[in-house]
């Protein structure tokens, strides 16, 4: 037993069981000590936003993709977004009973201008990072 002591069996054994009692998902370790995170008072944080600047680009994204698709895409991410008088906004089961378009079909076309709408707006928001460090001297290398 002292061979064991002093070789680092124990110290080990001990630091395995504190580890198991810490991470372990069903102890009374964590139902006791551990506190959530995030218990403190938002309310007095404000925060920045640019939402203003973030919709009118993402509209400008929207209607150049759409500028750029088919008449039958346009009017399939129209009917998806906005709706109709007799079509619920997103809703491709709708839109499918009303067209006689499969619904695989109008969630398919929805997916891709998602994705154009996303690259796009990836493309545009990277070029005018690129301009704004070209204007303010950001990042450059020294000849």
């Amino acid at each position: 037993m002292v061979e064991k002591y002093h070789s680092g069996y124990w110290a080990g054994f001990v630091s395995r069981i504190i580890l198991n009692q810490y991470y372990g998902k069903r102890t009374s370790f964590e139902k006791n000590y551990l506190r959530p995170i995030g218990m403190e008072d938002t309310s007095t944080i404000e925060i920045e936003a640019d939402e203003e600047e973030y919709d009118e680009t993402h509209f400008r994204c929207i209607e150049a993709v759409l500028a750029g698709c088919d008449w039958y895409e346009s009017r399939i991410w129209e009917l998806w977004s906005k709706g109709d008088e007799r079509i619920k906004p997103r809703s491709a089961r709708a839109i499918s009973r009303i067209t006689g378009i499969s619904r695989q079909e109008i969630l398919a076309v929805v997916k891709r201008i998602k994705e154009q709408i996303n690259d796009e707006y990836t493309l545009r928001n990277n070029r005018s990072q690129l301009l704004g460090n070209h204007l303010r001297g950001g990042d450059r290398l020294e000849d």
